[in-house]
């Protein structure tokens, strides 16, 4: 069967898509690019915010009309499938994250053509570990976990996702190894919580472990770990910026603030004070010196004061981040948050701005600092036109105006910045 599979939203999704795509062809499907092509279309769904919810319930209609069977999962499934209400409702069939494994014998026919799957909370992430798979990019996810041992306030993935359930250390080496195998040489570690790795397991390994695990894994690759939380990055941190020393790894670290107010943090349920975050970043900047920190913050969180703000903007100054994530506060169906009184919208807009600004003016001062040098790139992506994206060993993002081959790490020179990422070419030989 011809079938169109298209994933929204986190990193974590989009290695849900992929996978699903591999899982399919080794059970005999062909995954097509065009969905006027398909008999069948897998939606890989996401409702971090209201708009992205709207948004996934247009692509639906919009698949629907064109693929007469419909195979809807990600995290509006099952709490959200409500919304998928018109002619295209009675051709979709609903699938909970971790019955994905389900997929090809659904699209099979196996099954009575049910129309939701009902959702095992205690299985594993069920997608095929190493199937055969279309020509691989430069860049794979590799899915560490399901669920989240943390339990914030306004938080909806974790509703959907359900509780933290670590994928096998064993298990994760073998998904590298498959991912490097198939021609990925930048592997992306993903997972709501990466930090969290392992909490599950009584007196098991962490995350710390599982790294040098991978790092022994032979080849020509590099590893990206995705985004964790402080309160689980703390009892682990020097550990594993020790791990991130090894050149295997970019010097990189997500770490969500989220709000440079306690008084916020407390109500979020977030687990953690700024200052706690601040020493996390203080630490890997002091051994890292490079290192690249990416961060998420929200504005107009209910309650959110003029000083909360203030407080977030001041703490954004001092640890100056390469890269802020801002989204303003959008409250999710049967979240605590949503039942509390939101901050107006014009008081939100207006501090949205503001920290987009500060975001922008940080970004660039610091992206600035590395024009002139030169150094190894890991050649990831190809952009527009004759175009290309390589990473700095920090994860730092350098658009090339020529293509070197996908994977390569290639020497380069730093000609200029914006504030998203730095301009440069390719050189004869690193400084």
């Amino acid at each position: 069967m011809r079938v169109y599979v298209e994933s929204y939203g986190c990193s974590q999704n989009q290695g849900e898509g992929s996978a699903i795509a591999r899982d399919l062809a080794h059970h005999g499907h062909e995954v097509v690019g065009d969905p006027g092509r398909a008999e069948a279309g897998v939606l890989v769904t996401c409702g971090v915010i209201g708009s992205t919810e709207a948004r996934m319930v247009r692509r639906w209609e919009a698949l629907s009309a064109r693929i007469p069977r419909l195979y809807v999962t990600g995290c509006l499934v099952p709490l959200r499938t409500g919304l998928f209400a018109g002619p295209g409702r009675t051709r979709t069939t609903f699938v909970p994250i971790r019955e994905q494994n389900a997929l090809p014998k659904l699209l099979a026919g196996t099954p009575a053509s049910p129309t939701e799957v009902p959702d095992t909370t205690g299985s594993r992430l069920g997608v095929a570990l190493d199937p055969p798979a279309p020509p691989a990019t430069a860049s794979e996810e590799v899915v560490l976990a399901q669920g989240c041992a943390s339990g914030c306030a306004y938080c909806f993935s974790r509703l959907a996702r359900g509780p933290l359930s670590s994928v096998p250390l064993a298990e994760v080496v073998a998904r590298v190894r498959a991912a490097i195998s198939r021609g990925a040489r930048e592997v992306r570690l993903t997972s709501l919580d990466t930090s969290a790795w392992g909490l599950d397991a009584v007196d098991g390994p962490r995350l710390p472990e599982l790294l040098r695990a991978i790092a022994e894994i032979p080849g020509d690759f590099s590893v990206r770990v995705g985004m964790m939380s402080p309160q689980t990055l703390a009892p682990i941190r020097s550990e594993h910026v020790a791990a991130l020393a090894d050149p295997r790894f970019y010097r990189f670290l997500h770490l969500p603030l989220q709000s440079g107010s306690d008084h916020v943090l407390s109500s979020m349920h977030r687990g953690y004070d700024a200052r706690e975050f601040e020493r996390s970043v203080g630490e890997a900047r002091s051994r890292l010196p490079d290192l690249m920190l990416s961060t998420d913050v929200i504005v107009g969180y209910p309650g959110e004061t003029e000083e909360d703000h203030r407080a977030t903007r001041e703490l954004l100054e001092r640890v100056q981040p390469e890269n802020v994530n801002v989204t303003r506060f959008s409250p999710r169906p049967g979240t605590p948050a949503a039942r509390a009184a939101a901050v107006g919208a014009t008081i939100a807009k207006r501090r949205s701005r503001e920290l987009a600004a500060l975001r922008q003016r940080i970004a660039r001062e610091r992206f600035e600092r590395w024009i002139g040098r030169e150094g190894l790139a890991r050649v990831v992506e190809y952009g527009p036109g004759t175009s290309a994206v390589a990473r700095l060993p920090n994860y730092l993002p350098v658009v090339l105006e020529e293509r070197p081959p996908l994977g390569r790490v290639v020497p380069v020179r730093i000609d200029g910045a914006r504030s998203t990422y730095l301009l440069g070419r390719p050189v004869r030989k690193p400084f």
